[in-house]
């Protein structure tokens, strides 16, 4: 309901005695499909009002304050820029807001769902557009649909019940739905639902009236509540009712804002685990394949090749001679096989190939070793990488998305994408918990202070440099995950070699800077001190 007639209808009337008197100081970019309009009001306030262009979930909102970043935005419809704000209107036919401007100018903000669009308009022509603007340029602004205005004929309708029955009696459509719509103006597709669901399947005409009249009452004085559904994401109604757990509020503006933060959260969430499901698809099918090429016989098989050639030709120095690439010799391993033909160094004597095949030999075992311990990490890997899939399928709320994300390291990106992780090494302490490591001076002030949320534990080697630590998932008192996590950050410290050292730690809400302190330097308060033995991540 947050982009039907009624919705708009109050939107328009509290923007009108917020702007009116002020001043429109420019339109610019936002994010995708999304345009913010920046006002100072008559009273010298900042006001931001944000219209979602491309997405059928947001509508319109406002927020207090300047745009945080007009330099990194495209300004839009540049001529309409620093202009007096003389009123803002609605429409009595259609879902525009027009922001009435000086010179009998005005921007119409036509809120069609997908279709919506921005025009600039001066004495009913369109001078510049959002969308299409060669298409709408020096055009007439479009005819209001013919017929009275949407609220008036909804209070006739309300007030007889006679034509009203006429009325629904006369519309032909195919569902009962799209007939509701016919007769009643304003009334969207979840208008006219919720007043079937509210009269009844197969209700009479009359019950019909009845509901259709009591939705209306509540639409002039709406109730303007904020809902959460079964899978977590918020819905927006101005009719009355009686969920649990529905926020109320005071303000059309004031509720669309709640709501629509709560939406883009919602949103974000959701396309942060889609993009964190595929990177998981993409790491386990990786490693799968590094796994299926592992090949440890081939190795085993090459390092005796290596071995044998080097004995072949230790048996053979009666042969000695420099200059030769390769030496037919008897293969007293395999009796009644033919003569092996060893490929030599030429600047090499044959006790000097054969060390060399030996060396051969000791570095094929050694990388065969290598390979096994790979293996066994890479596994891991794969367990770990499965887990969280099969984790992921288990959410069901956004609460949980939430969570999720955090404790597997995952993050908002930027705007393309390609950020999808802190740019901090993150080691898991236990199923719920996750330790963030800072890298260097820089990297801990934006870990400690940019990062951390207030009840985090935070962590760092007393006494010495080394690297901030944030532990998410954990509280105080879970000390198993604190004493690992404290290992840890003993091992990122310049007393890693010692064989104990004491590490100081906090919630993040005790750690603060000083003002005249270098990047990394904090104050800390209330910490607690552990004396552990410096331990590797993967310890």
């Amino acid at each position: 309901m947050h982009r039907n007639y009624f919705t708009l209808y109050h939107a328009a009337r509290e923007l009108h005695e917020k702007l009116a008197g002020g001043r429109l100081d420019g339109l610019f970019t936002g994010e995708k499909e999304e345009v913010v309009f920046a006002f100072t009001t008559a009273e010298g306030n900042c006001l931001q009002l944000f219209m979602a262009t491309g997405s059928m979930r947001l509508g319109i909102f406002t927020r207090e304050g300047p745009c945080p970043n007009p330099a990194n935005s495209t300004r839009l419809l540049k001529a309409c820029a620093a202009k007096p704000v003389q009123g803002v209107s609605i429409s009595p036919t259609d879902r525009e807001i027009a922001i009435r401007l000086e010179n009998n100018e005005s921007l119409v903000l036509q809120l069609f769902g997908l279709k919506s669009n921005i025009l600039f308009v001066r004495d009913n022509v369109i001078l510049d557009a959002f969308r299409d603007r060669n298409e709408h340029e020096g055009r007439p602004v479009p005819a209001a649909p013919p017929g009275e205005a949407i609220i008036r004929t909804l209070e006739k309708l309300a007030l007889d019940k006679r034509l009203f029955l006429e009325r629904l009696a006369s519309a032909d459509k195919e569902n009962a739905a799209e007939t509701i719509s016919a007769v009643l103006p304003g009334f969207d597709r979840s208008l006219a639902k919720e007043l079937l669901r509210r009269a009844g399947e197969g209700s009479s005409p009359e019950t019909l009236f009845d509901c259709f009249r009591t939705m209306f009452y509540e639409m002039l004085e709406p109730e303007i509540r904020v809902v959460e559904k079964q899978s977590g994401e918020p819905a927006f109604s101005i009719l009355s009712g009686t969920e649990e757990g529905a926020r109320t509020f005071g303000s059309m503006l004031e509720g669309l804002s709640f709501y629509s933060i709560s939406m883009l959260r919602f949103l974000r969430t959701k396309e942060e685990l889609k993009r964190y499901r595929s990177q998981l698809l993409q790491k386990l099918g990786k490693k799968k394949r590094e796994l299926a090429a592992f090949d440890p016989g081939m190795i085993e098989t090459l390092s005796r090749e290596y071995e044998t050639c080097g004995h072949l030709l230790m048996a053979s120095l009666g042969m000695e001679g420099r200059g030769r690439e390769r030496i037919a010799v008897d293969n007293f391993f395999e009796p009644g096989s033919p003569e092996k033909t060893i490929e030599l160094k030429p600047v090499l004597t044959l006790r000097e190939n054969a060390g060399s095949y030996f060396s051969k030999a000791a570095k094929t075992r050694a990388r065969l070793s290598v390979m096994k311990e790979r293996r066994l990490l890479v596994e891991k890997e794969v367990a770990e990488a499965g887990k969280a899939l099969e984790d992921l399928e288990k959410i069901t709320s956004p609460k949980d998305a939430r969570r999720f994300l955090d404790e597997h390291g995952a993050k908002k990106g930027d705007q393309d994408g390609k950020k999808t992780v802190p740019p901090f090494r993150s080691v898991r302490i236990s199923p719920n918990a996750t330790l963030f490591i800072g890298k260097n001076a820089e990297n801990n002030d934006l870990l400690t202070f940019g990062y951390a949320k207030p009840g985090d534990i935070w962590l760092h080697a007393r006494g010495t440099s080394g690297s901030h630590c944030v532990l998410k998932g954990s509280g105080p008192d879970h000390l198993d995950d604190i004493r690992k996590a404290a290992s840890i950050a003993a091992w990122h410290s310049s007393a890693k070699h010692s064989e104990l050292v004491p590490v100081i730690y906090t919630q993040k809400k005790y750690v603060r800077r000083s003002r005249k302190s270098a990047p990394g330097q904090v104050i800390v308060e209330r910490e607690k001190v552990l004396f552990v033995k410096p331990a590797r991540e993967t310890d």
